[in-house]
């Protein structure tokens, strides 16, 4: 019999055939574009030219109608998503300051006297951006590094208790997907300690999409969270988990943002507080007992996010978690 031998176009077809067959590992093989852009007023992690989040170097001025002293910088808003919706929250009419993802203690003490980094208007201490320590890139990742003052106030005095260095990472994702990390370390600033007490929140904490606020103004703002124990919003609060995703609905469409804890955290699996309506939580290791950062010392902490325009479900997002722990 003679050999039969295929034609140029129907090699060509073939081709096609098995590219397109197997487009999803070849994307992940071939890998997005990452890259950090400064500006005098932020940072930005971008992948293939779309932005990933923005880092605010300058002070954030609260809107008309919100007390300035919420004015902040030192935190990330907005996250996106990839397809371009806004999944973080900021100047929220009900809880001004929670802004997009940020870290804060807020039952601290420190010399003696109570510290709040949290709640700005109680006006007994905040964070601040405080400089740019580095950029970089490689073949699969971009990242930053600032360092973030927590000052302590006190009758008009100030005083800077911790040097935090957040170091964030954008990672390859997908057109479905983007990844990025922060790592912090909190180091005293001073030769006093700072006591976190046992409290119910605080910590690395995240603030969703102002759309998913139940307000007068905004009456069908809602979102739904789900945690590696398979609980919800209430079922979930001040349990201990290795994941927390939060999901609503932006621009009509669905966004989800995914926080991973790595298992190398303080108290891991560490406890949450999921709030009962607002959309926002917090890993917070507080709520199981006190802990202090001693001068020469610090605390070192972990957070992978992933952020979607769906609703993942829980199997995918476990296996990035077991990614992320390996």
């Amino acid at each position: 019999m003679a050999s039969q031998t295929l034609a140029p176009s129907r090699i060509f077809i073939l081709l096609i055939t098995l590219i397109t067959s197997t487009l999803p590992t070849w994307e992940i093989l071939a890998g997005p574009s990452l890259s950090v852009k400064e500006t005098e007023d932020a940072l930005t992690i971008l992948q293939d030219g779309k932005p990933i989040l923005q880092y605010n170097k300058a002070t954030q001025v609260a809107p008309d109608g919100i007390d300035p002293i919420h004015n902040r910088s030192g935190y990330i808003h907005p996250v996106f998503t990839p397809s371009g919706q806004v999944a973080t929250g900021d100047f929220s009419e009900d809880h001004a300051h929670q802004r997009g993802v940020f870290m804060a203690g807020t039952n601290t003490k420190f010399r003696g006297k109570k510290v709040d980094f949290w709640n700005l208007h109680n006006k007994l201490g905040r964070t601040e951006h405080a400089k740019t320590l580095s950029i970089g890139s490689s073949s699969d990742s971009a990242s930053f590094t600032v360092q973030i003052n927590h000052v302590a106030t006190d009758k008009g005095s100030e005083t800077v208790v911790l040097h935090e260095n957040w170091t964030v990472t954008g990672r390859r994702g997908s057109t479905k997907h983007f990844v990025f990390d922060i790592e912090s370390k909190q180091t005293p600033a001073t030769d006093s300690p700072l006591l976190f007490n046992e409290y119910h929140y605080g910590g690395m904490a995240l603030r969703g999409s102002n759309l998913w606020t139940p307000l007068k103004s905004n009456p069908d703002g809602t979102c739904e969270f789900l945690t590696s124990n398979g609980h919800e919003r209430i079922g979930g609060n001040h349990t201990r988990v290795r994941w927390v995703s939060m999901r609503g609905v932006v621009d009509g469409k669905p966004a989800s943002i995914t926080v991973l804890c790595h298992p190398s955290n303080f108290r891991f699996p560490q406890s949450v507080r999921l709030h009962p309506r607002m959309p926002y939580f917090t890993y917070a290791p507080m709520f199981n007992g006190e802990f202090t950062i001693e001068p020469g010392d610090s605390y070192q902490s972990r957070y992978r996010y992933l952020v979607t325009s769906s609703k993942p479900d829980a199997d995918w997002i476990e296996k990035h978690w077991v990614d992320y722990a390996d």
